[in-house]
């Protein structure tokens, strides 16, 4: 193949603070006497989205840390406490949104999107992809998306139909979620967009280089990687192709030096869209959004998550971004829904049937479907660049931090609105969230 995509071998998380953003705050959430979004006392109601927390073990992260492992993982969390009444073939009610209501909420065209193909790369198999996506969209009254129909398509790292890679076991196994909540979430978002599914054989380096090799020699235009790492010391990364918009998830471990949080990799490299956490609500009609910042909920066998958000420490930034106060690449640069308490409804009969899920591994292939849906992929190209210089449109997510000084340490930056929403741009949620697709 012609492309050459490279990522550091060592992916230790970051033992200081990044130091390469000027710049000074306090950060709200971070003292006892402060408030911090996402307890139970400021939790909405369930039939407005929130699902409260409330026992320990309520969540978990499918791909947690793995100590000494050199490995990608994926940023997504499944709620082990919200257990469903299926009642006949449709997305049963009290696990998480639907479709329709993922388009109420950003105001989806998804009469769009004919045309389009969202790839996706994860790592390992997944038996039951298409049988499982075919239900999903059944339930979901979604137009069917099967392999016979050539809407979905399945390949190995290699861009082949076979043989696929074996599905994953022990701590790996949370992958298989992680395919399941990608194409039912593109569905989701941009139901007419066609899906294919890259398996690569693993969650490490060269193999998960290969499967987006594959993607781009299929003529990829939009590819959403769900998974990432901490930045390392030492940096090579992607060489990354024009003409596609490289979509990522910006994390679940906050925004502070502590415990895996801060910038990760790939959604801090220039030529990618990295893609940031909400907490999606809604009273009646009217829909509204905070950072995910779940940290204060230790009801996860740990903290239960919050979005990512960064300014690289290795990353130099690009001519395109104007924020002042970061010196380096900032991210996020976008944001939808990801928190552990507003899940979306998924189906995966190997763990169960439906489930709720979260995490930025969510934000980021719905975001992939909005793309998908604008049809401008092939034109702006790296995607990030367009975003910052066309977001009027987009719903500006002005409240909440992701970090918990207990849980987090400091923010990874002393430039208050990389973990600080507010007015315009800042870290954990970017530029906003969709309000249709005109600014993508």
């Amino acid at each position: 193949m012609n492309h050459s995509f490279r990522i550091a071998g060592a992916f230790a998380a970051l033992a200081v603070a990044l130091t390469a953003c000027s710049g000074s705050s306090s950060i709200p959430g971070t003292n006892a006497a402060e408030p911090v979004p996402g307890t139970a006392a400021s939790a909405t109601a369930p039939q407005n989205g929130y699902y409260a927390l409330a026992s320990p073990g309520a969540a978990r992260p499918l791909c947690p840390p793995v100590a000494g492992v050199e490995a990608f993982r994926c940023f997504a969390w499944i709620r082990n406490d919200l257990h469903p009444m299926v009642n006949g073939d449709k997305v049963p009610s009290g696990i998480g949104y639907t479709p329709q209501e993922i388009e109420s909420a950003y105001k989806l065209d998804v009469a769009k999107g004919a045309g389009q193909r969202v790839f996706i790369v994860d790592a390992y198999g997944y038996i039951k992809a298409a049988a499982d996506l075919t239900h999903y969209r059944r339930a979901a009254k979604l137009s069917p998306c099967t392999t016979h129909n050539g809407c979905l398509q399945i390949l190995n790292q290699n861009g082949d139909t076979s043989p696929l890679p074996p599905e994953p076991t022990g701590a790996q196994s949370g992958w298989i979620v992680e395919e399941s909540l990608d194409v039912d979430a593109v569905s989701a978002s941009c139901p007419k967009c066609g899906i294919t599914l890259i398996q690569a054989q693993s969650s490490d380096n060269g193999d998960l280089n290969s499967a987006i090799e594959a993607a781009t020699a299929k003529g990829a235009t939009i590819v959403s990687m769900s998974w990432g790492e901490p930045e390392p010391h030492a940096y090579n990364g992607f060489v990354f192709p024009s003409g596609t918009v490289f979509v990522a998830s910006a994390g679940d471990r906050g925004g502070g030096v502590k415990d895996g949080g801060g910038p990760q990799i790939p959604c801090t490299n220039a030529s990618i869209v990295c893609v940031g956490g909400t907490a999606l609500t809604h009273s009646g009609s009217k829909w509204s959004e905070t950072v995910w910042n779940d940290l204060a909920l230790d009801l996860c066998d740990g903290p239960c998550g919050a979005t990512g958000s960064a300014c690289s420490k290795i990353v130099t930034k690009p001519s395109w971004q104007t924020d002042s106060g970061c010196t380096m690449r900032s991210a996020a640069d976008v944001s939808a829904d990801a928190a552990v308490s507003t899940p979306l409804a998924i189906y995966n009969s190997e763990r169960g049937g439906w489930l709720p899920v979260g995490g930025t591994s969510l934000a980021a292939p719905l975001i992939a479907g909005v793309f998908g849906l604008a049809g401008n992929a092939k034109t702006f190209g790296t995607g990030a660049s367009a975003i910052w210089q066309n977001h009027a449109s987009l719903n500006n997510v002005t409240a909440g931090t992701n970090v918990l000084r207990a849980i987090t340490g400091r923010c990874a930056s002393r430039v208050k609105y990389v973990c600080v929403a507010g007015n315009g741009f800042n870290g954990p949620t970017g530029w906003g969230s969709p309000n249709g697709s005109s600014d993508f």
